[in-house]
């Protein structure tokens, strides 16, 4: 189709690199389309099967004293705290003979399972694969319960996320097939992490059920056709097969985590709405406003794509902070957001200009809400209330803000702690496994493990500085067993007699399986611990062990050393991040806006949204409310130490999106103007609609996710969804025009050299003095 420039002289094929672009999407758009629609099948199918290659790790720092205990364990065979417990139950006793045949058969098939490096149990004592003959030593009193009829079978494996997955799957088959009196539940983190793989990919099943069929119901009324619903659909379908067959490359060479699978999803829908949102709605003003279709195209892609390719540009860079955290949780989501964002942008600036021009009349001339549409833009509401906002701008700010800071308040009284076992749901078998496993094991407990490095008790002088220590750990308050080279200690004192690692101990003797304690890096030390992990009692207690004399230095592992770690690391690494994240959002924010003021105010406003929503988490999640609103969980007391740095980055990127979209268009209203009031009001009518509509749909997706039973993906629904919501009905339509008016002319201030140095961007027509000539479609824009 033929642009009739004549008609439009001033407002003909504009200069610039997006207008550019929009052009050769137009002429090309055949070639686009195929193009996009052949990168999905070939990023389908090489994402095929991708979940199989991503593990479900990544929660704990590396390059840590923790981190370095559990290498050094691992290349032992029964090193550190075996990953899966079984607890093999009997009717009678384990002490019987049928119960000890049955378990000594069961340990002879899991040992020679492909991928188990060890197993210990209460008949065999510890095994590895390369053992000719099951010892039998004295039954080892810590794996037999109180009531004598359940015994513990406990299984090491290779290390590697995926491999623990599937070795874990395979004994947990083998052990079920078993015949004989014994019964067998699963328990410890190999269980527990497979568990949660299986209820996550169960709820995002249910989620994708139950939000689908709702989304496109709402992106209809939203965009008022069916073809024009699909447009983001289609950019969603590039943004998350591409990212998903770039995961499934980068888990070729590097762990990554399956979690960031989720986010994808999740991310990626949501901006694809919003981009194609903005392109399409802008799309139809310039239609409206009299001007051919291809040129309309071009010029919607000129303003609404310079929108969104500053969008995406500020989401990937508050993402970026994510990879400042040694973590492969961290690096996973910020690798498989960033890809998603650039995606989301790049189909949005290219595949909708192309349907536009291939399918644009329909898209515009099928707008089912027309009339209310013009009926709403006429009625001008979001103009009313700005205006009503800023004639009262000091009273609204503090209300506002008050309430903001009272809803955070909260988040005053969080304590961090790594999720268990509780974040499944109370019906699963393996938190059925864990109870059984306090109620009938309560010598077994937590562990911490203690090594010595390069250090071995050799001779009786050394065999006696190891049974000293071992009996002073033994003897702090929570400390319910202990197991080292010596011997097997409680309350202070050996069990047993006293062992000499440096001596061969008899075949049937107790000090044959405690071998395994001396190792060829040093010596090691398994404390049974009676308080949970992360609770302050059990980080009391690994104080008291860090700060006994040892016969040699002595550094500690185990998941509460694991999470101090892990919590000191993210403290150090957090300003930093914050630090990037900030100041890459104002440059952004500077060159975009060409103002000092409104890039802080935009980060400004925007922390006060995620501090409220950060108390909302704490207030349902830690402390236990609302339940009847959210959906049922297990409350622990504590949140999770990485759930609010999720939160708060995904959280941060949708409101800096709304943000940059109702920059654009109060930006635009005062490049005609020069008056900031008429600008704010004539932007928030603008732009209101496209964030309100984008809101709704990204919050039926974050709903339906918090329908989950799995906590921590209902806690980072529900957290990014209160500050979506606040956003869209708080901080844009109150907050920012109360501060815009309290601002006045210094929201466009900018100091004489930087506006030497920042042209304005060629996609934005230079500011001029508003005439008597301004259309009514400006004004309504």
């Amino acid at each position: 189709m033929r642009c009739e420039q004549s008609q439009h002289p001033d407002r003909s094929y504009p200069p610039g690199p997006l207008a550019a672009l929009a052009r050769w999407a137009v002429r090309r758009n055949r070639l686009v389309l195929a193009a996009a629609a052949l990168f999905v099948a070939v990023a389908g199918f090489l994402s095929s099967g991708v979940s199989a290659h991503l593990g479900a790790g990544g929660w704990i720092a590396e390059d840590t004293p923790s981190a370095r205990v559990r290498g050094m364990l691992g290349q032992a065979p029964h090193g550190g705290m075996p990953p899966l417990l079984l607890l093999a139950r009997t009717a009678g006793s384990v002490d019987d003979a049928s119960a000890r045949a049955a378990g000594v058969r069961l340990v002879e098939d899991l040992r020679h399972e492909a991928g188990v490096t060890g197993v210990d149990s209460y008949w065999t004592g510890p095994v590895d694969p390369a053992t000719e003959d099951l010892p039998s030593p004295p039954p080892d009193p810590l794996l037999r319960s109180t009531d004598g009829r359940t015994a513990l079978v406990a299984l090491w494996f290779e290390e590697g996320g995926q491999t623990r997955l599937d070795v874990t799957e395979r004994v947990l088959t083998r052990a079920a097939e078993h015949d004989g009196p014994l019964e067998t539940q699963a328990a410890g983190q190999a269980a527990f992490t497979r568990a949660l793989q299986f209820h996550s990919e169960q709820d995002l099943l249910r989620t994708e059920l139950l939000a689908m069929p709702a989304t496109l119901v709402l992106l209809i009324l939203v965009f008022g056709s069916i073809p024009a619903a699909l447009l983001p659909l289609a950019v969603g379908a590039v943004a998350v097969t591409g990212t998903t067959a770039i995961l499934r490359a980068i888990a070729t060479v590097t762990p990554v985590s399956a979690f960031a699978l989720s986010l994808t999803t999740a991310v990626g829908l949501a901006l694809a709405v919003d981009y194609s949102l903005f392109v399409v709605a802008r799309y139809r003003e310039e239609r409206a406003s009299g001007l051919p279709h291809d040129q309309a195209v071009v010029h919607a892609l000129r303003t609404a794509g310079r929108t969104v390719a500053v969008s995406a540009a500020v989401v990937a860079a508050s993402l970026l902070g994510l990879l400042l955290f040694p973590l492969t949780l961290m690096r996973s989501l910020a690798i498989a957001g960033i890809s998603v964002v650039l995606l989301a942008a790049v189909a949005s600036l290219l595949v909708i200009p192309a349907a536009l021009a291939r399918f644009g009349e329909r898209v515009a001339n099928r707008d089912i809400l027309a009339r209310r549409r013009r009926a709403a833009r006429n009625a001008a509401r979001w103009h009313a209330l700005a205006t009503a906002v800023m004639r009262r701008p000091l009273a609204v700010f503090t209300l506002t803000s008050g309430l903001l800071l009272l809803l955070a308040l909260p988040f005053r009284d969080v304590a961090f702690s790594l999720s268990d076992e509780r974040a499944l749901p109370p019906h699963s078998p393996v938190v059925r496994a864990v109870q059984d496993l306090r109620t009938d094991f309560p010598q077994v407990g937590t562990e911490v493990d203690v090594v010595l490095p390069d250090w071995h008790p050799t001779g009786r002088d050394g065999a006696a500085r190891l049974d000293a220590y071992a009996r002073r750990l033994s003897s702090l308050p929570g400390v319910q067993g202990l197991r080292t080279a010596t011997g097997t200690y409680l309350d202070g004192k050996p069990l047993g007699p006293l062992c000499t690692p440096s001596a061969a101990p008899a075949p049937k003797s107790p000090c044959t399986g405690l071998r395994q304690f001396t190792l060829s890096s040093g010596t090691w030390l398994a404390i049974s611990s009676q308080p949970r992990p992360y609770s302050p009692q059990g980080i009391d207690l690994l104080r008291s062990i860090r700060t006994q004399p040892a016969p040699a230095p002595a550094i500690t592992g185990g998941v509460t050393a694991e999470f101090l770690d892990t919590r000191t690391v993210v403290l150090q690494r957090l300003p930093g991040a914050l630090t990037a994240v900030v100041l890459g959002t104002l440059a952004l924010l500077l060159v975009f806006t060409r103002s000092l003021f409104l890039p802080v105010k935009a980060l400004l406003v925007n922390a006060l949204s995620l501090t409220a929503a950060f108390g909302a988490m704490v207030y349902i999640f830690q402390q236990g409310h609302l339940r009847w609103l959210v959906g049922d969980f297990t409350t622990t007391g504590t949140t999770d130490l990485m759930l609010p740095l999720i939160a708060f980055f995904l959280a941060f990127g949708l409101s800096m999106d709304y943000e940059i979209l109702l920059l654009a268009r109060i930006s635009e209203a005062y490049h005609r103007t020069r008056d900031t009031t008429r600008a704010t009001a004539e932007g928030l009518q603008a732009a209101a609609p496209l964030f309100t509509a984008s809101a709704a749909v990204v919050l039926v997706v974050l709903l339906a996710l918090a329908a989950t039973e799995v906590t921590m993906v209902k806690v980072i629904a529900v957290t990014v969804a209160s500050s979506v919501l606040l956003d869209a009905a708080v901080i844009r339509p109150l907050l920012v025009p109360a501060v815009m008016k309290l601002a006045g002319a210094a929201n466009w201030w900018l100091p004489a050299p930087l506006r030497r140095r920042l042209p304005y961007h060629p996609d934005l027509p230079p500011p001029r003095l508003p005439t008597a000539s301004v259309t009514a479609a400006d004004t309504s824009a």
